[in-house]
């Protein structure tokens, strides 16, 4: 088969969210299985170079109509080190000029403070369609012959290209692939209008008719009004996006897939255990080794102790992209208290909020708790926390930003990651936590389901923090009184993940007969 698969990121080129992970896995899988997969991406100045090879610059330039102008980008093109996939990097002076994918940066709101950290490019869709007009401007240079069967669409910001392609009768009959990673507010990419969609797009007035929400023009809508067949990226998140009921958590979008009799097939994404591996930290990046499969916890408790002795407590460490606020009170061998974590973006969509309102009543009632957050994004948000670290002091530590091996250990070195998001389509965080030991608690929503309660991890059903401390009480009382059922619990949800969620597992077993069948139609 070949396959082009059409990504804003990619693990190991330019990174935001867990779409990154996505991308690499579904690359690096289809091409191991002899498809022919090429990925495309842009060039921004986040990009980094050190996983590819063979790069060969300005292969090709094509000129694009977009806004009433012509715009040049230029194409390169190299492998993915250690992987058979290539690699088509699209250039442009808008993409090559933002330090991040989708949002500016704390440096970038220092040079424009109308660039606030953490907020959305101010020509987003300017972005997305050229992106895509440059892969179909690509797509038309190239003979029938070497055209992919199928292009698979990365989430919203790519999902207007089914729409592009199906307007190209040379290209109308590749098949297209649209998942959904994200369907709740602010991560449609939405247009504002008919009027500015068809400015952007050139698409026709009655297609953008056809994909209205409201006033807006959907991406996702193109996507499936024009052909694409539609996944999202678990079973549980397929049906609530087709659950008329989640107007709230779809934005309006969910109806109207329910309405319209849309499908939209659900395959629960992988997980790269061999990126993570606890049992090399030259992979890991965790300062010792263990196997929570083996139940060989020694080397985890040993992070746990220089975490907190060497990054937390002290300044020996480097900590570079990370604001540490807040220290912690500790027994002398690091064994007496229970750590929980929250990892992850400081975004209103992750519940952080009924965990802020819970983490007071927790300590107020087991002097032995410590609280490690990670993360950033909305400044209401990190201003809670910040405010909880120091009215707590000794008890909770905030790691403001983000730093790859710190972020790791933080997963690590816990007992528990909570994990109370209003609604998660898939989540990557619960894989992390339990291929290192630490068992997840999580709201029963969306792909959280993945969770086995008592088996794997814990969840509860209603996100309100009377439930999260309810349950949070539950796991800490487990721990404090039978230590041995949660290193029991620890053996099987790591050995579950390795079993039933290796990407090579997922790949073969749902996505190639998903593809193959797309092929029969």
């Amino acid at each position: 088969m070949k396959l082009w698969i059409v990504s804003m990121e990619c693990a190991g080129i330019a990174e935001a969210g867990g779409v990154k992970n996505v991308t690499f896995s579904l690359c690096n899988e289809f091409s191991k299985l002899n498809n022919k997969t090429c990925l495309f991406i842009p060039v921004f100045k986040c990009n980094t170079w050190d996983n590819i090879e063979n790069l060969e610059k300005d292969i090709a330039s094509a000129n694009i109509e977009l806004c009433g102008e012509e715009q040049t980008v230029t194409y390169s093109r190299g492998t993915y080190c250690d992987s058979d996939f290539s690699v088509i990097f699209v250039n442009h002076p808008s993409f090559a000029e933002k330090e991040g994918v989708y949002t500016y940066t704390a440096h970038e709101e220092e040079e424009n403070p109308c660039h606030r950290k953490g907020s959305g490019h101010e020509d987003a869709l300017f972005e997305d369609v050229l992106f895509q007009k440059a892969v179909v401007a690509y797509a038309l240079m190239q003979k029938k012959a070497d055209l992919p069967e199928i292009i698979h669409c990365q989430d919203a910001s790519t999902s207007t290209l089914p729409a592009l392609l199906a307007a190209e009768k040379k290209l109308s009959k590749i098949q297209t692939v649209v998942t959904i990673h994200n369907c709740g507010p602010a991560y449609h990419h939405s247009f504002s209008s008919i009027g500015e969609a068809a400015w952007y797009t050139g698409l026709k007035t009655p297609l953008l008719r056809r994909a209205l929400n409201r006033h807006m023009v959907e991406p996702f809508l193109l996507a499936a009004e024009s052909g694409a067949h539609l996944s999202t990226v678990s079973e549980v998140y397929a049906t609530e996006l087709t659950d008329p009921d989640n107007w709230d958590l779809t934005d309006g979008l969910a109806p109207i897939f329910a309405e319209r009799g849309i499908k939209i097939t659900g395959i629960t994404n992988g997980f790269d255990f061999d990126r993570y591996n606890p049992e090399d930290k030259n992979i890991s990046l965790l300062p010792f080794e263990f196997n929570p499969e083996k139940r060989d916890l020694e080397g985890k408790w040993k992070c746990r102790k220089f975490f907190i002795q060497n990054i937390v407590n002290t300044d020996n460490y480097d900590c570079s992209g990370v604001k540490k606020i807040g220290k912690l009170e500790t027994s002398s061998d690091f064994s007496k208290e229970i750590y929980i974590a929250y990892h992850g973006r400081f975004a209103s969509q992750k519940g952080l909020t009924v965990l802020a309102s819970a983490v007071p009543v927790i300590l107020d009632n087991f002097a032995n708790v410590r609280f490690i957050f990670m993360g950033q994004g909305e400044p209401d948000l990190e201003n809670s926390i910040t405010e909880l670290t120091n009215r707590y002091p000794g008890k909770i530590t905030y790691l403001n930003g983000y730093n790859r091996s710190i972020a790791r250990m933080v997963c690590a070195i816990n007992d528990f990651i909570v994990l109370p998001s209003y609604f998660e389509p898939c989540g990557l965080e619960d894989y992390i936590a339990q291929s290192y030991g630490t068992l997840p608690v999580a709201h029963k929503t969306g792909g959280l389901n993945k969770i086995i309660d008592e088996k794997s991890g814990f969840l509860y059903q209603r996100n309100t923090t009377d439930c999260l401390v309810a349950k949070l009480c539950e796991v800490i009382m487990l721990k404090k009184l039978k230590p041995s059922e949660i290193t029991k619990l620890i053996k099987t949800a790591s050995t579950y993940i390795h079993k039933e969620y290796l990407w090579k597992t997922v790949v073969q077993k749902k996505y190639l007969p998903f593809f193959k069948e797309i092929l029969k139609k």
